[in-house]
Formats: structure tokens, C-alpha cells, sequence
């Protein structure tokens, strides 16, 4: 089974001190990357035979281990970020008092173990053990350097590639943005199941109850001439940024749909895309949906692809419909 990929968990261009450009980079390249390896690593277990070498084996276990591990960490990652990480609930507060003394104390620890893997590599964790229950703090490197027993509920990748574009070589500025932009309702609502013995939380914001199509089949509908209302839905933020735009498609804004969803024809279905994942689209197709009678969904990405310039570059090759307006920046 391929892994898929998840749409991004925050909105990029609300961090406080954090960079779109940063984030976005960091999704595509660096967790997309580890989707892709993963993937790639799967396949070729499934293709060896009874006769591969042992070494061969351990070494591509070992890469598959470092792989998923990564997958689950980065979702993590984006899925506790865009709170307000001064604004910690009153129960978050008492737990973690409960088992580090104090919130001052639990902060000092998880900073400091952040701070000491700076100009190497490795996540810092707050993770709750199924064993002891109990929180502690953690570092784990290569992705896979962690207690067996423990599910991670706070995680702060100090991974180079999490920071440099940004900061630099100045890690401790980094985690100091990091800590502004704590979303504490995301470590909560995975502290809440994991202390009950139950599996984290899935970090994909998808509505999956929504009818979705794939790259390859929104390609096929419109080569074949099939009328195909293309909504480009991503937020204005990031348009009045784009360099790309698909002929046909129409932008409209994500916040505004009582001011246009009157345009639309009631005779053609209708596909929503965002370039940053579902959490938009998925909102303008939900509210969409009740006031229409023809078809209407949200474009997806393909499981193997990275992230969004990926799923933009498919839909270059499969429409052959997209028009470069400008320059990137």
C-alpha cells in the first residue's frame, strides 16, 4: 500500500517568525522526500526474492524504519504548529506541573534538549510512555532514536533543513519561534487518546466524507472536451503570489463564496483545488455542496506525490492547460 501523501496541517503564511517560504520548502522537499523514500523502499521489499542477502534485507528494513518514522514525525510537526504557544490550557498546564514539577521546568528541559542537538540533527519530543504512563522528554535521531513505548504528542524537528532557510546556523532563534507557534489544542487532543491506551490521532485535515478526483482523472475529463467547472481556490494570500495559472480555471476566493457561487452554471460539476491541501478546498466544496445539483469535488494529489508543485507540475503534463503569468520569485 502506497503511502499517501497528507495535506499540510497549518496555514503556512499565519506562523508567527516562521516563513511561508520556510514551511512550504520544508513540506515539499524534506517531507514529501521521505514519502517518496518510503514508498520507493516498499516497493522493492515486495520485489525481493527468497534469495536476497540478509544484508540486503537489513539495510532496506533499516531505510524503511527511518522512512515511515520521518512520514509520522513531519505530520506531527506541521499538525502542532499555528497556535498561539503562550496561550497553554489550564489541564495541559496541571499535566504537565504533574509530571515535571512545574511548566517552567517541563519548557526548560524540552528547550535545552532542542537546544543540544543544534548543528546536528534530530527531533526533540514531549512524548507520553504507554509503559509508565508518564510524559518525559526526548530526543531522537535518524528519525527512529526514540523509547519504544512512547507516542510522541509535541515534536520539533532540528533537522537543518527545519530552519536554515530562515535562520540560519542560529538554531536557538528557531526554537524560540517554534515555541510562539505551539498549537496546544493539537498536543491536547492527542494526549487525550493516548493516555486512554489509544492510537494517536490521524494528522490529514481531509474531510474524507467529500467526493474527491485524482490529477489523472481531471485530466482524462477535460482531454476527452467534458465540461469541468475548474475553481482554483487558493487563498488570496498565496495567489496574489502565484506564478502559475491553469487556462480555464478560475480563481475565486476561498472566503467570499455567497459573493460568487452565484456565477457558477448549475449544468456542470464543478473541482475545487488549493495548492496548500484540503483544509481550503475542502471548506469551499462543503459549503458548495448544499446548494448545488451537479457534481462538485476536490481535485487530490496523486499518493506519490511530494506536495503541491508536484501536484501542480501534473497537472501541467496531464491537461497541458497551464499558462505561466510571471516570474517566481
Amino acid at each position: 500500500m502506497e503511502q499517501p501523501v497528507a495535506p499540510i496541517a497549518v496555514r503556512p503564511w499565519t506562523l508567527n517568525g516562521m516563513s511561508e517560504r520556510l514551511i512550504v520548502s520544508h513540506y515539499e522537499n524534506d517531507y514529501g522526500g521521505a514519502v517518496r523514500t518510503v514508498n520507493a523502499v516498499r516497493r522493492e521489499l515486495a520485489a525481493l526474492d527468497a534469495g536476497a542477502p540478509g544484508y540486503r534485507l537489513r539495510a532496506l528494513k533499516r531505510e524503511e524504519l527511518s522512512a515511515a518514522n520521518a512520514v509520522a514525525l513531519h505530520e506531527l510537526y506541521f499538525g502542532n504548529l499555528g497556535g498561539q504557544g503562550n496561550e497553554v490550557p489550564a489541564e495541559l498546564v496541571a499535566l504537565l506541573e504533574e509530571h515535571f514539577g512545574s511548566f517552567a521546568a517541563w519548557r526548560r528541559e524540552f528547550v535545552g534538549a532542542a537546544r543540544s542537538l543544534a548543528g546536528g540533527s534530530g527531533w526533540a519530543l514531549l512524548s507520553w510512555s504507554r509503559r509508565s504512563k508518564r510524559l518525559s522528554n526526548q530526543t531522537a535521531g535518524d528519525h527512529s532514536q526514540a523509547a519504544v513505548d512512547a507516542a510522541p504528542v509535541l515534536a520539533l524537528d532540528m533537522y537543518e533543513h527545519a530552519y536554515h532557510l530562515d535562520f540560519g546556523a542560529n538554531a536557538t532563534a528557531y526554537i524560540d519561534a517554534f515555541m510562539r507557534n505551539v498549537n496546544w489544542a493539537a498536543v491536547g487532543e492527542r494526549l487525550a487518546p493516548v493516555r486512554a491506551d489509544r492510537s494517536l490521532p490521524h494528522e490529514d485535515p481531509s474531510d474524507l466524507s467529500l467526493p474527491s478526483l485524482s490529477i489523472e482523472e481531471l485530466g482524462a475529463q477535460l482531454a476527452k472536451g467534458e465540461p469541468v467547472q475548474v475553481l482554483d481556490a487558493r487563498p488570496r494570500h498565496h495567489i496574489s503570489r502565484t506564478v502559475d495559472v491553469m487556462a480555464g480555471a478560475t480563481w475565486r476566493d476561498p472566503d467570499r463564496v455567497d459573493e460568487w457561487i452565484g456565477e457558477l452554471s448549475p449544468e456542470q460539476p464543478v473541482a475545487v483545488y488549493c495548492a496548500y491541501g484540503f483544509h481550503v478546498g475542502c471548506n469551499v466544496t462543503r459549503a458548495l455542496r448544499p446548494r448545488r445539483r451537479v457534481g462538485l469535488v476536490r481535485v487530490r494529489r496523486r499518493a506519490r506525490a511530494p506536495a503541491r508543485r508536484q501536484l501542480e507540475d501534473d497537472l501541467r503534463k496531464e491537461t497541458r492547460t497551464w499558462t505561466t503569468t510571471s516570474t517566481k520569485p
